[in-house]
């Protein structure tokens, strides 16, 4: 189907982006403008996403009193960050009569043509997706790409409508609108206890995962080692569309799946066993989850026909995402790195893969910055435990991400259920600036984490 035919089942082809600047919108915000739309959108903050957009002739506003009184847009598209009730753009545009879609509702009518592989789990879905779309891109099948990140195989964006017969999209279960995506083949990477805030419960999480593992496809690739994934698989009645795979010899959980395919890491590299041979995956970043992350890929490209042998050649090659490890420089002999963790199990695969990265050279210092009052104060001993694999650990103050002040809730209660006590620094960038080049020294490793802007405290201290 060509382009004319998506925008006839949108129903628009001016749409209007409310916080184009985010990493899911300005992706969709790019697929739309590859698709022919003309698009526009707001985001309060100029930023190297809106450059990037801007590059495609997408106008970005930063105040709503730029917008003036003739408004042509059709469609005001939105993420589940954006209050409707309260948001200045949202309430003037709904003065004006202009129809509102959820960011996920347009990323399915843009894809539903194509076959597609949705991403799906607690973490790990962004490089999963990036890794899986490179494969499929490599091996020349021209894939349409949703991605939550900066892909270097996209040129620094995460976003691209394509020729291709194919889609790759990341499916956020944080709204529980994953479970509107349609896909022929679905990947879980693992299942943690995270957007409680949303479920409430552990057993309403695992409940719309097994949704998401069960509704209308055709493969699910998933890690039947890890827990969450073990308890949600209880849930599930039909396994005969899984394609499993394991470390362990003894797993027996194979025979009501498709598939399952064992594996070992040896030497910081995966040797996987299919159809009765061996291959490898090997990967330029440390940590065993980059490594069951490119099996997942390689296993989802395999079951749409990808050769297995070239789909572990390619992911080999994966330079990764920005935000998710990502090495930004080197400032006095301090190697400075950024990512994107912002939940207990991510913060602990960050912080073991940083030691096998400082070699022992130097100390790793971390700059943790809490995302959310609600994770926090239900993550808090979480966070205190991953964060004390660390010797040097400071804190910011929680990043709200839209979020009200909860009473009581502040960085203070991960640092004191820490072994060490970190030091909380202010949130002004000055100030902290000068505290950091006191405790960094030749050979030391910073890294800069969580979702929220603290990656501008590592971008200004190699720019000092």
């Amino acid at each position: 189907m060509g382009n004319g035919s998506i925008q006839q089942r949108l129903g628009f082809s001016k749409p209007f982006f409310l916080g184009i600047g985010g990493s899911g919108m300005s992706s969709l915000a790019h697929i739309l403008a590859d698709a022919g739309f003309e698009v526009s959108g707001y985001d309060g903050k100029k930023s190297q996403i809106t450059e990037n957009l801007e590059k495609k002739d997408v106008k970005i506003f930063s105040k709503l009193s730029d917008l003036g009184e003739n408004i042509e847009y059709d469609a005001a598209i939105y993420s589940s960050a954006i209050r409707l009730d309260s948001h200045p753009i949202a309430m003037f545009f709904k003065q004006k009569g202009i129809r509102f879609f959820h960011r996920s509702e347009v990323l399915h009518l843009c894809f539903e043509h194509l076959t597609c592989i949705a991403v799906g789990g607690s973490h790990g879905k962004t490089t999963t997706t990036a890794m899986t779309a490179h494969i499929l891109n490599d091996l020349g099948y021209s894939p349409s790409v949703m991605v939550g990140g900066d892909v270097s195989f996209l040129n620094g964006v995460g976003g691209r409508f394509s020729s291709g017969k194919i889609g790759v999209f990341e499916s956020d279960e944080s709204d529980g609108t994953f479970l509107n995506h349609k896909a022929q083949v679905r990947i879980l990477t693992n299942i943690d206890e995270d957007h409680l805030d949303f479920y409430h419960t552990r057993e309403k999480l695992l409940e719309a995962f097994s949704k998401f593992i069960s509704s209308g496809t055709e493969t699910v690739v998933l890690d039947s080692d890890d827990p969450g994934i073990a308890d949600c698989l209880g849930l599930v009645q039909d396994k005969s569309k899984i394609f499993g795979f394991t470390s362990s010899e003894e797993n027996t959980k194979s025979k009501d799946f498709r598939k399952l395919v064992h594996y070992k890491i040896e030497n910081n590299k995966l040797i996987f066993y299919l159809d009765g041979k061996e291959f490898e995956i090997s990967s330029r970043f440390p940590g065993k989850h980059y490594l069951t992350n490119s099996l997942a890929g390689v296993l989802a490209a395999y079951s749409l026909g990808a050769d297995p042998k070239e789909a572990a050649r390619s992911v080999s090659e994966y330079a990764g995402v920005k935000r998710r490890l990502e090495y930004i420089g080197n400032k006095n002999g301090v190697d400075i790195y950024d990512d994107y963790g912002h939940h207990p199990t991510e913060v602990q695969a960050v912080l073991s893969s940083i030691r096998e990265l400082s070699g022992g050279r130097g100390k790793p210092v971390i700059l943790f910055q809490p995302h959310r009052y609600t994770r926090t104060k239900n993550l808090f001993q979480d966070f205190a435990k991953s964060l004390d694999q660390v010797e040097t650990v400071l804190l910011l103050p929680i990043y709200s991400a839209g979020e009200d002040p909860i009473p009581g809730v502040s960085s203070e209660l991960i640092a004191d259920k820490m072994r060490i006590r970190p030091k909380i620094l202010s949130g002004n960038l000055a100030e902290d600036l000068s505290i950091l080049k006191d405790l960094l020294k030749s050979g030391d490793v910073f890294v800069s984490l969580g979702a929220g802007n603290v990656r501008d405290w590592g971008l200004e201290l190699l720019n000092s």
